[in-house]
């Protein structure tokens, strides 16, 4: 019974936490959710003890959301200063069975609601994209780090400063004028983008791939697609590339749980609807005059998901998007898997005189290590992929390099 309510509740902290804090917060407003956060967790600790004794709610989520209001209740009610605000919590429904729309005229999701909050202008795109991961996403402080390629220390103070100034402006967890829907619309789709790379390649721990991240920002950049206010060209370039992507999730681990890259990935085993829904938001994308990020990362997903075969990719092409897109996002992932598809497009050689020095960086050294090993120097492959390994952020990342350095032993 134990062991079936901690998978249970690990289940409702990854699926469900996140809308709880969305709903509770909406309530308590910008300056109150550290608040929010702390009374789901409660609530979360809460059914860890209560669950195994008294058994499972009938309606689990609700069951939370009730205890995470009181919890909230309790917190506000130490503090003379917030009697008013617990007041008004007293008499409405529970976060969990809210129903009134945010967006009654724009998008109809709690969640979404305060992605747009805490996109506020108040903010510096910088600080509203760390707030939404952590806030919306729910990521911890250490997978934004490595999603930002930032230090801890650093997205905890991001995170400090972005409360403050939220409270100080006075942002209210509530739908934005239409008119301010599409200003914000872009650090959202980064959240989004950012979210799903989390749960594509694990920034740390044992597991590589976390699919609930992938499909909570499909559904969520999908809706930012669908929606009137937000609709439009980039919309649905980012829905296109994270369909075209997650289309690749079974194969992105092999059965003896080591990394596979896409060379080695069966194609079969790819899902085909995800790419002709992928590929169909990738057409409407098309109808815009302003070519963005997203439409050219959609572009080289799609140029991967159409491959008959990897031999049968279209690297020049791929080579040529990598070109443009670093114009317009000179991101280190970008700088490295350009040459990566030169190397793919004209040879190892010309990826690697492509290939900038980031020393540390396990992406950089295995990539130099592969063109070395192409060219023959397995001396100094062998040297690269060891850093590699040192360096990797999770187990199959680092059997990955173990099976290149077998490879060349």
């Amino acid at each position: 019974m134990e062991q079936c309510v901690h998978r249970l509740v690990d289940s409702l902290a990854r699926d469900s936490a996140s809308r709880l804090v969305a709903a509770l917060a909406r309530r308590l407003g910008a300056g109150r959710i550290a608040v929010a956060e702390d009374a789901v967790q409660h609530a979360l600790m809460q059914a860890l003890s209560l669950w195994p004794f008294k058994g499972v709610p009938e309606r689990p989520e609700a069951w939370l959301a009730t205890v995470a209001r009181n919890r909230a209740l309790d917190l506000l009610r130490r503090e003379t200063r917030d009697l008013a605000l617990a007041d008004e919590l007293v008499p409405g429904a529970s976060a969990g069975e809210a129903t009134g729309g945010r967006f009654d005229r724009e998008l109809n999701d709690d969640e979404m609601a305060l992605l747009f909050a805490v996109c506020h202008p108040a903010l510096s795109p910088e600080l509203r994209v760390t707030f939404a991961l952590k806030t919306v996403c729910g990521l911890t402080v250490p997978q934004i780090a490595g999603g930002l390629l930032a230090e801890p220390t650093a997205i905890a103070q991001r995170l400090v400063r972005s409360r403050r100034q939220l409270e100080a402006a006075g942002v209210a967890i509530e739908a934005p004028a239409p008119e301010a829907l599409p200003e914000r619309a872009e650090s959202v789709r980064t959240a989004l983008y950012l979210m799903f790379n989390e749960g594509y390649s694990a920034s740390s721990g044992e597991a590589l791939v976390q699919p609930e991240f992938c499909v909570e920002a499909v559904r969520l950049a999908r809706a930012l697609a669908a929606h009137p206010t937000t609709a439009g060209p980039a919309s649905d370039a980012l829905a296109a590339l994270l369909l075209l992507t997650a289309a690749r999730l079974p194969t992105r681990v092999g059965p003896d749980g080591v990394a596979q890259l896409l060379d080695d990935q069966p194609r079969a085993e790819w899902d085909r609807g995800l790419i002709a829904l992928g590929l169909a938001h990738l057409d409407r994308s098309a109808r815009g005059e302003v070519l963005t990020v997203w439409h050219l990362r959609a572009e080289i997903a799609a140029l991967h998901a159409t491959a008959r075969s990897a031999g049968e990719t279209d690297w020049p092409r791929i080579a040529s998007v990598y070109a443009q897109l670093a114009t317009l996002d000179p991101s280190p992932m970008v700088v490295l898997a350009r040459p990566v598809a030169i190397a793919r497009a004209e040879g190892a050689a010309a990826g690697l005189a492509a290939l900038p020095a980031v020393p540390g960086n396990p992406y950089a050294e295995a990539a130099r290590g592969v063109f070395l090993a192409e060219l023959g120097q397995v001396t100094q492959a062998r040297r690269h992929f060891e850093a590699a390994q040192a360096s990797a952020r999770t187990e199959p990342e680092r059997r990955l390099m173990a099976r290149h350095l077998a490879r060349l032993a």
